[in-house]
């Protein structure tokens, strides 16, 4: 039986630590205004959709390189399946309407220095971190408050 093969590229530590932080917080900040369930399928649906992009975009058409092209591994799994779900958790926990723009302009703030110290350390190449700004703020602004709406329309 093949063991999994793992690339762990320069920078891995980076996105790992990051995660694990981001995990802490998500599990034992005061849940304010998110349920376990809503932060469930928050998580999952955010990661899907994160995978789902970089599969149908970021490779096809090569937009960036994670070291090792022929392997995926731990930066991959934390860049897309963790980071972005827990930075969503976090931002709709804090998340009030009347400070809507706030906490848009801190998390997309937020969003961008953390992945331009992913370029510093040298895991993603070929990459101009302001190329995801409008990204982030569409996601901040727009999508993620519909959908912690959508994910309550038929809970209420």
């Amino acid at each position: 039986m093949k063991q999994p093969d793992f690339s762990l590229n320069q920078g891995w530590w980076y996105p790992a630590f990051l995660s694990l932080i981001l995990l802490l917080i998500v599990l034992f900040m005061p849940k304010k205004r998110m349920s376990w369930k809503e932060i469930y399928i928050t998580f999952g649906i955010i990661g899907y959709i994160v995978w789902m992009v970089d599969m149908t975009i970021a490779v096809p058409f090569n937009l960036f390189d994670i070291g090792n092209p022929q392997k995926e591994g731990i930066p991959e799994i934390t860049l897309f399946g963790i980071i972005p779900s827990c930075l969503s958790v976090i931002y709709l926990n804090l998340y009030k309407e009347e400070k809507k723009w706030f906490w848009v302009v801190l998390f997309v703030i937020l969003s961008i220095v953390l992945e331009w110290l992913t370029t510093k350390v040298g895991l993603i190449k070929h990459w101009k971190t302001w190329w995801s700004l409008p990204v982030h703020f569409v996601v901040y602004a727009f999508y993620l408050p519909w959908h912690l709406k959508y994910i309550r329309k038929d809970s209420a």
